[in-house]
């Protein structure tokens, strides 16, 4: 029973937690975009860390169920990733070039977009001018050489394969389990709907603690349903009564819930 309420504690922390809920990418002619949905206001401040090939964005108080990663193609930033770090999360930005990073909130504060722009002025008309001049000539001369040694002895110059930078991804584990709905009772308390080895769970999550019920995987799979399944309970009775019988084998999930949040959070709890 005080294992149960423990990890119930544990899990009232991570469903608070502003989670990431979807990312979007635009990659534009000078800047990136990439815009980030909460399924609750994030409200705190993004600190900013420069390493070698790379700038670190730390959201803290963010949760994302798994790491993210995209390949870009453009010329300044090559790949993004989301990462989850203790207390939060990182967004980490691989670039060779100098950029310049806004990330500005939605007024109502479930939007994230975090802008990227490329710092790099090209050339001059007149730079770019001389340049394709002297490129130019240097065609010339260089087709002239391969006529000559062509006719003279048949040769040919093979092509010089062109070297590719690699990146490798790993590919993000799934999440032993998945919170499929979620609705606010008041401002302490919540129910959820937790999908866990073919299972779902719903919880009573705030001031007191209730595994209220469990289901057969399909049973609730649409928002109405799980409106149902609530009015079903009598969630007044279960905020005021403490559970006084022996903990059932559900507890298995609560304890999986913890083991996931210290993995994702890179620490102990």
């Amino acid at each position: 029973m005080k294992r149960a309420a423990i990890l119930l504690v544990a899990l009232n922390f991570y469903l608070f937690g502003a989670m990431i809920l979807n990312l979007n990418v635009q990659e534009l002619e000078n800047k990136v975009e990439l815009i980030l949905n909460f399924d609750i206001p994030f409200e705190g401040k993004i600190v900013q860390k420069k390493e070698k090939e790379k700038i670190i964005l730390y959201l803290p108080d963010v949760k994302i169920l798994a790491p993210w990663q995209k390949k870009l193609n453009t010329t300044f930033v090559y790949q993004l990733e989301v990462l989850p770090d203790k207390g939060g999360c990182d967004v980490v930005i691989y670039t060779t070039q100098k950029v310049k990073i806004f990330a500005a909130k939605s007024k109502d504060g479930f939007s994230l977009k975090i802008e990227i722009k490329n710092l790099s002025t090209p050339p001059t008309t007149k730079e770019s001018s001389s340049f394709s001049s002297f490129l130019r000539w240097i065609f010339l001369i260089i087709t002239a050489i391969l006529i000559f040694l062509i006719v003279r002895k048949n040769f040919f110059v093979p092509s010089t394969p062109t070297k590719t930078k690699t990146i490798y991804i790993q590919t993000p584990q799934t999440p032993e389990f998945e919170i499929k709905f979620e609705k606010p009772l008041d401002e302490q308390n919540k129910i959820a709907l937790i999908s866990f080895k073919g299972i779902d769970y719903l919880v009573l999550i705030g001031t007191t603690n209730v595994l209220l019920g469990k289901y057969k995987k399909g049973e609730i799979d649409s928002m109405e349903e799980f409106e149902n399944a609530i009015q079903a309970q009598n969630i007044s009775q279960a905020k005021e009564e403490k559970e006084t019988k022996t903990p059932p084998k559900e507890e298995e999930i609560f304890t999986t819930i913890e083991e996931y949040k210290k993995k994702a959070s890179g620490g102990e709890l």
